[in-house]
């Protein structure tokens, strides 16, 4: 079932799916998009403030709206995105977290659009450790289409 803008709201409070973070992942992305020490370099980052090899934010974020897809967007009538407000990395992500994506809407602007779609603001927050360690946070601007 497509759930349209008028029904975006049955999204709120939901959670989603489990991501297993590995090494070996972490250090392909950074070597790929963003190759800065403390993601590729386990020995180095070992002697850093993180104690350790830490993903990429943007990897956080891509491994985030993965869960985000397979869990809401999905089954709803998205058509994009008009932007992202208050990213933030709270806590970093370490091999072998796993990853759960929550959902709250936080607002649905029928008038922020045209007759074919609304726009949803739509918090999302990754957590990993069962819910203990948030490691990803924003508001998404999500387009809507309506029945």
């Amino acid at each position: 079932m497509t759930v349209f803008l008028d029904d975006v709201d049955r999204w709120d409070g939901e959670s989603h799916g489990t991501y297993a973070v590995t090494e070996a992942e972490i250090v392909e992305f950074a070597e790929r998009y963003d190759p800065q020490w403390f993601h590729t370099d386990p020995d180095r980052a070992a002697d850093s403030i993180y104690g350790g090899l830490i993903a990429s934010g943007w990897h956080t974020a891509a491994m985030s709206m993965r869960l985000f897809v397979d869990g809401f967007l999905g089954e709803t009538a998205t058509l994009g995105a008009k932007g992202l407000d208050r990213l933030r990395w709270p806590a970093p992500v370490v091999p072998g977290d796993e990853l759960t994506v929550h959902s709250t809407i936080h607002g649905v602007d029928g008038s922020d659009g045209t007759d074919d779609y609304g726009v949803v603001r739509w918090g999302v927050e990754t957590t990993a450790g069962g819910g203990e360690k948030t490691v990803l946070a924003f508001e998404a601007l999500v387009l809507v289409a309506r029945a």
